[in-house]
Order: C-alpha cells, then sequence, then structure tokens
C-alpha cells in the first residue's frame, strides 16, 4: 500500500489538472463568444404624442419623422405638429431631431427615413442626384439677413476689427450661416483664417450659450438673436437675401398634411426667419386647421 504521503500528492496533482483543463475549457469558450456591441442613443432628438394612438393613426408610418439642422425651436415645431388635428389623423407621434447637413447620409435619403428634411437643393442633390424620386420641396423661406453680432462695440467689416477676436462657428460645413457666411465675409476683408481664433460648436444652442458667457467676442445669425438673448448686442449686416431653409417632403405621404407642416414651422420660426415664405400649396390652405 503506497504511503499516506504519495496518495494526496496524486489527489492534489489530480485536482490541479482538473482546475487547469476547466481553466482552458472557460477561456476558450469565452474567447468564441463576441458581445453585442453598445447602441448608441441619439441625444438630439425630441418627441411627442398627437394624442391619437397607433390603431387610430391609419397610415403604415405611424411615426412623423423631421430631420433639421439645428436645435433652435426644434421642440416648438414638433409640438405644434403634435397638436394638429390633420396630424393626428395620420400619425400618433412626431419625431424630430437635428444634425450637420454633412452627416446625412444617401441611405437616409433613398430609405425615405425622414418624412422631412430641412436641407437644401443642391445639398440633397449633391448627396443622391435622383433625390427628387422621393422627395419634393414644400416650403422655403429666403430673402434672409444675416448679421455679426457682438456684445460690445458694432462690428466693423474691416481686418484689423477682427484682429485677436474670438469667433463662434457652427461644426456644418453645409451651414450658409454659421459656417460658410462669416468665413467668406472674413475672406472678402483679407483676414489670414489661419491666423484667426476661430471656435466650433456642434449646435447653435453651445454656440450660442458660450457667446452670452462671455468666451467669444463675435458669432453669426439672424435678427432672432436679439430677441433670444437678454443682453445689449450690437450687430452689422453680413450678407441678404439668403434662403435661410428648404423643406423637403417624402412624395409618399398623406394628403392633407401640408398645411399643418408649414403652420408648425410658421409658429415656432416666426422670430427666427425675418424672411420671405415662399409656399407654392398656400392657396390650399384657407381656412384649413392647423
Amino acid at each position: 500500500m503506497p504511503p499516506l504521503i504519495f496518495l494526496s500528492q496524486r489527489v492534489y496533482l489530480a485536482g490541479l489538472c482538473a482546475i487547469l483543463a476547466l481553466g482552458a475549457a472557460v477561456s476558450l469558450w469565452l474567447s468564441q463568444q463576441r458581445a453585442a456591441a453598445p447602441v448608441l442613443r441619439d441625444y438630439h432628438v425630441y418627441q411627442c404624442a398627437t394624442g391619437s394612438s397607433a390603431g387610430e393613426a391609419h397610415t403604415s408610418g405611424s411615426v412623423f419623422s423631421l430631420l433639421t439642422v439645428s436645435s433652435i425651436f426644434a421642440r416648438e415645431i414638433a409640438d405644434n405638429l403634435c397638436r394638429s388635428a390633420a396630424m393626428a389623423r395620420h400619425y400618433h407621434r412626431v419625431q424630430i431631431s437635428w444634425k450637420p447637413r454633412s452627416q446625412l447620409r444617401a441611405e437616409e435619403v433613398l430609405n425615405e427615413d425622414y418624412d422631412l428634411i430641412w436641407s437644401r437643393t443642391h445639398s440633397l442633390r449633391g448627396l443622391v442626384p435622383e433625390y427628387a424620386t422621393y422627395y419634393e420641396p414644400l416650403l422655403r423661406y429666403d430673402q434672409y439677413k444675416v448679421y455679426w453680432f457682438s456684445r460690445d462695440q458694432k462690428p466693423r467689416l474691416e481686418r484689423d476689427y477682427f484682429a485677436g477676436k474670438k469667433i463662434g462657428l457652427l461644426n456644418d460645413r453645409l451651414s450658409h450661416t454659421f459656417h460658410l457666411l462669416p468665413l467668406a465675409s472674413l475672406k472678402q476683408v483679407g483676414v489670414d483664417i489661419s491666423q484667426q481664433q476661430l471656435f466650433y460648436f456642434d449646435d447653435a444652442i453651445s454656440l450660442y450659450r458660450a457667446f452670452r458667457q462671455g468666451e467669444l467676442d463675435l458669432v453669426s445669425g439672424g435678427l432672432f438673436l436679439e430677441q433670444d438673448m437678454d443682453i445689449p448686442l450690437q450687430r452689422t449686416l453680413l450678407a441678404d437675401n439668403v434662403t435661410a431653409a428648404t423643406l423637403f417632403v417624402r412624395r409618399a405621404r398623406p394628403a392633407g398634411i401640408d398645411c399643418a407642416i408649414a403652420d408648425a414651422f410658421d409658429l415656432a420660426s416666426s422670430g427666427l426667419f425675418s424672411a420671405h415664405r415662399d409656399f407654392p400649396g398656400a392657396h390650399k390652405c384657407a381656412g384649413a386647421e392647423p
């Protein structure tokens, strides 16, 4: 009979081998597992209910989805649509999201992911040349004026004036109001843009918050800025006759909602766009309920 000490060693070695084998098996199993990628939620979104249940909304798409380029008045636009009886007859919910024009993908246009897109004709055509197969313009705001705004002295369109100034821009290379026009203004007066203090923001709310808090010297915008900011401002015209927005809607949409959409944007943006309103279908809205 083997000594007890040898039996103990054998038991110990057998147990150790079993533990190592089990550990190797578990490690092999774990290495073969693929963790699902986390789903990132879009926080640049707001939604509201129309008051109609999903069963009452009798179109295939019971959520009306809008894409705009700014969070400014996004909630007001959605709320106006949600209060519309015409929208409630077809949709039980309205969802509005916002992101730079450059982030709109061709697949989203081709798949008609949005019922309404705030954009410009050349932007959509450059993205999807045949976009008109899926979307058509509903409403356009043009003859819009854009200004330089300062919290101190009236801005001057002179190179020396911009020296040392902190200028805020929107991080959207397709935005006329908040990116292209201010940069063009700087170039016109001979400013070396590479040497200018330019600060980029992902949305207009953050841009104007920094301006209000004194982190920026100059920003561009429409006359709505004077209404939104409870501080004295000085302004100088930067550009006029600018197309502020064109609203493109899906061709495959319920009849009778165009007037509700136009009214929703008009009510929300009355202080935003001091501009000419071009709505070819306005004659159909006489006496229509918003």
